[in-house]
């Protein structure tokens, strides 16, 4: 009898237990789910690769068809959409293009030197607000900041502009040193006093590349080379130093727009502000190694993106080395560049990892356009029908054609 009970009691209890159990699980699996899904790894949306390719296939085709020829490359989240490259091929001049081609990238290099000058920032070597005579004491213009030299507030001459004036000897190139101990000679008149207003200069930023080289105890093409190029794989990247680091392969040569070969120019020897060579693949890497934290942090790159230049202009601006520009609530990111028949335009869309990449040997021909870029990404990205229209002053500005020198642009 008491045998029986206990049986009775052990399955009443068991049948309790599974119960209650039974109600708390109907609850558990919510929890579970949900963790779950949180940690869901997603990949990255691709449903615009296809409308973005098949746009830019046709933008090719119509600059080719009006003479273009050099390199497009466009990628989203390290994978290429789009790549293509015309050679050109003309009775006298046959230049192959392809991937391994290097292109001079001209102002596009104003960026690689803000970037140099950020991570001395971040290990302490310097500060945005110290004056250039901490780090170069024979610096003859007083009042400049390291800020003011990247957002081109300085007031700084254009040395391009004036060096005829001074340099006799055209068939040995000026370096930076030579062009300081120029500047300290001479001393030119400034165009404004320090931060009074915006005025691109292309020397602010060779005086940024010696300070780049008194920090670093190194020329500032091996210090590129160390701490920039090659952490992130941009193996077919170099700073141009002529007779220093000039002997690397697949570079083009560049012509005029009347397809006359630019030969060596003595203001080659300074750089900071232009002199970088580099494949339309390797600007990709370039630009999609700043979403990391490879070379630098992206607390401290975000300083490169403030509107520094022009303080009461919020939709197009200058920051460190890059153009600003809020087109529909979206920020872009981009820069131009023209060198000795070289053009080169970047653009990035840092919302969404886009990045695009034009690049050209010759002034002949046309090339591709801010608007024509944007209102391609509006359109394939956001499914936009607004037609971008820069204004004359968003467009890429002319330096201007000084002497026998040729334009250098922002």
């Amino acid at each position: 009898m008491r045998k029986g009970k206990t049986e009775l009691f052990f399955l009443l209890f068991t049948a309790s237990l599974f119960y209650i159990l039974g109600n708390y699980n109907d609850n558990f699996p919510e929890i579970i789910k949900t963790e779950t899904v949180s940690l869901k790894t997603e990949s990255p949306d691709t449903s615009f690769y296809s409308f973005l390719r098949a746009e830019l296939e046709q933008l090719f085709k119509r600059k080719v068809a009006t003479g273009f020829t050099g390199a497009i490359l466009v990628g989203h989240d390290n994978n290429v959409i789009f790549e293509a490259y015309k050679s050109i091929e003309r009775r006298r001049i046959k230049d192959t293009i392809t991937a391994d081609s290097r292109f001079q990238i001209a102002s596009i290099s104003k960026q690689f030197t803000a970037v140099a000058i950020l991570q001395l920032l971040e290990k302490g070597l310097l500060n945005l607000e110290d004056s250039v005579q901490k780090h170069i004491p024979e610096f003859p213009f007083y009042g400049i900041t390291i800020h003011q030299l990247l957002c081109h507030r300085s007031g700084l001459p254009n040395y391009i502009y004036y060096i005829d004036q001074f340099k006799k000897e055209k068939h040995i190139s000026i370096t930076g040193d030579s062009l300081l101990k120029m500047l300290v000679d001479s001393t030119p008149v400034i165009y404004a006093k320090p931060n009074r207003r915006y005025k691109y200069s292309n020397m602010g930023y060779v005086v940024l590349s010696l300070i780049v080289e008194r920090i670093s105890g190194v020329p500032f093409w091996k210090y590129m080379n160390d701490h920039v190029f090659r952490p992130i794989g941009m193996d077919n990247t170099e700073v141009l130093a002529p007779n220093m680091n000039d002997n690397f392969p697949n570079m083009l040569k560049g012509y005029s727009e009347r397809w006359r070969e630019h030969r060596e120019d003595y203001l080659n020897g300074c750089y900071g502000d232009k002199g970088i060579y580099t494949t339309a693949r390797d600007l990709f890497k370039w630009d999609q190694a700043l979403y990391d934290t490879i070379i630098i942090k992206p607390e401290t790159l975000s300083l490169a993106f403030l509107p520094h230049g022009i303080p009461r202009r919020e939709s197009r601006n200058y920051g460190y080395g890059w153009r600003i520009l809020i087109n529909n609530n979206r920020h872009y990111h981009y820069h131009a560049g023209w060198w000795q028949g070289f053009r080169a335009f970047l653009l990035r869309v840092p919302g969404h990892k886009i990045t695009i990449v034009a690049l050209k040997s010759t002034l002949a021909g046309s090339m591709v356009t801010q608007n024509e870029l944007i209102n391609i990404i509006e359109r394939s990205l956001f499914l936009s029908n607004s037609n971008t229209e820069l204004s004359e002053n968003d467009t890429i500005v002319e330096e201007g054609d000084i002497s026998n020198h040729e334009i250098l642009i922002e």
